[in-house]
């Protein structure tokens, strides 16, 4: 079984309900979540202002492709009113495929690693938590030490 990686964000409406309701949609979809993070309040990265987000990372076990899960990611979105204003602005969520395995995927809409997360301590974080020792593609070390502590600056644990 490949070790398939998520990363939940939201900043407009009701965040956690937002977290909360994604994870039920993936549920629904026929996701199954293995691990879950704490729900981690973090600043904006890219646009900075904006309201801050609350993220979450979940291991997940999936029977569909990376383009097929991306597909079903697509239409939780665009279900929970998920509106494109803005690269990197804001939204009610936000679900990436962090990891999918060790794939190693460059498409035009579906890039795997995610190309931005080593550069995201919102998301390198979460997935320390719930997998410290997983060894990412493009990478010879595990999550846990690829962060460092400047890292957690701007990042808090919201609740469990």
């Amino acid at each position: 079984m490949e070790k398939i990686f998520l990363l939940l964000g939201t900043n407009t409406g009701n965040l956690k309900e937002n977290l909360m309701i994604a994870l039920e949609e993936l549920i629904r979809n026929n996701i199954k979540i293995l691990k879950r993070s704490k729900i981690y309040k973090t600043k904006p990265w890219g646009k900075v202002n904006q309201p801050d987000f609350l993220n979450l990372a979940v291991e997940v076990d999936s029977p569909f492709t990376p383009e097929d899960l991306l597909k079903k990611i697509k239409e939780i979105e665009k279900n929970m009113k998920r509106v494109s204003t803005e690269k990197w602005g804001p939204r009610t969520i936000d679900i990436d495929i962090l990891f999918y395995g060790t794939r190693q995927i460059n498409e035009p809409d579906l890039v795997i690693p995610h190309p931005q997360f080593f550069n995201r301590p919102f998301a390198m974080i979460p997935m320390a938590e719930i997998a410290p020792d997983f060894i990412p593609p493009l990478s010879s070390r595990k999550i846990r030490e690829l962060i460092s502590g400047e890292m957690n600056e701007g990042i808090e644990v919201y609740c469990d």
